[in-house]
């Protein structure tokens, strides 16, 4: 029987208020929404496309949901709905036909509450912003940036210190300051903080790279805090702040091992599901309190213990369930 952690919860934000900024998934293209009317534009600036819709107001229920699994924005209230596909195209399709992304890496951390991005900025729950974050980001296909950390990008730098340094109680407060004030309408990057709200100095000089990196940089350090690979080996949770005390993480590609299903609670690794891609060894680095774990090849096997720092013999094909973690 193979083994897997799943992760149920579905990552759509929606939001009530008219004026609603938000990305279409895994595009640079903007979304800005009101009840009667919808402008699409590129971060220049640029309208790509300004519709006014013929509906009599004031409408009920307006919504606009950022649909996460699919990609796509989903504008709906009690007159119409409608949907905005990744290449700019309006359809009123019931179902716009979109198959669901492919399976990437995803990320939970226990947050059950709707997904009202009012409620969530009022929040500021990082079980709940993370997950969201973490998924916006790896959608995005970027070049790796190569100007110096400058204006805004300066946050970013505070949230690398606080990993590298192996201070996880300094983590969520670096993160908070950067979504403060790098983003608004619904997780919508900016270069200026146009709140004003003291987290960066007035004279901060302005960043020359594109927002768009405050996702996907801030996607990679974020799973840096539960997983970091390299040709050696595997940390589990190295960086874990403490109000993330619980979650899972599934689709994990490590390195060229293979790839990793995550579950801890109470701050510590639970259960590790490892899909081996090739024959070898590899070494998985747990918190210094764990002394040894259970490897099994199925539900019926009893399994073999294996102490903290021993490497794990794996064959290519081949699926692996660690548990009963011992302090």
């Amino acid at each position: 029987m193979a083994f897997s952690i799943k992760i149920a919860a579905r990552l759509r934000p929606f939001s009530h208020l008219p004026k609603t900024r938000c990305l279409i998934p895994g595009t640079d293209t903007l979304v800005e929404a009101y009840p009667a009317r919808v402008v699409l534009k590129d971060f220049g600036g640029k309208v790509l496309k300004d519709i006014t819709l013929d509906v009599e107001g004031p409408l009920k229920d307006f919504t606009v949901l950022q649909d996460l699994e699919r990609g796509c924005v989903t504008i709906f209230s009690e007159s119409y709905r409608f949907h905005i596909l990744p290449n700019g195209e309006i359809t009123y399709a019931k179902n716009p036909g979109l198959s669901p992304l492919e399976m990437q890496e995803r990320l939970s951390l226990g947050s059950h509450k709707k997904q009202d991005w009012t409620g969530i900025r009022r929040r500021l729950d990082f079980c709940e912003i993370f997950p969201l974050w973490f998924r916006l980001g790896t959608l995005l296909d970027l070049p790796e940036r190569k100007e110096a950390d400058e204006g805004i990008f300066t946050l970013i730098n505070g949230c690398k210190e606080a990993i590298d340094a192996h201070r996880p109680e300094a983590v969520i407060p670096a993160f908070a300051k950067l979504f403060l004030a790098g983003f608004e309408g619904m997780f919508v990057p900016r270069l200026v903080d146009e709140d004003f709200q003291g987290i960066l100095p007035p004279d901060t000089p302005l960043a020359s790279s594109s927002p768009l990196y405050l996702l996907a940089e801030g996607a990679k350090l974020i799973r840096s805090l539960f997983l970091v690979d390299s040709d050696r080996g595997a940390a589990i949770l190295p960086n874990l702040p403490p109000e993330l005390f619980a979650g899972r993480m599934c689709n994990l590609m490590c390195s060229s091992y293979g790839e990793l299903d995550l579950e801890w609670s109470k701050k510590m690794i639970r259960r590790l599901v490892f899909r081996a891609k090739k024959d070898g060894e590899i070494l998985f680095h747990f918190h210094s309190s764990i002394k040894c774990y259970r490897v099994r090849l199925n539900l019926r096997d009893k399994g073999s213990i294996l102490t903290a720092g021993e490497l794990l013999e794996m064959k290519s094909g081949k699926t692996y369930l660690l548990d009963q973690f011992e302090k």
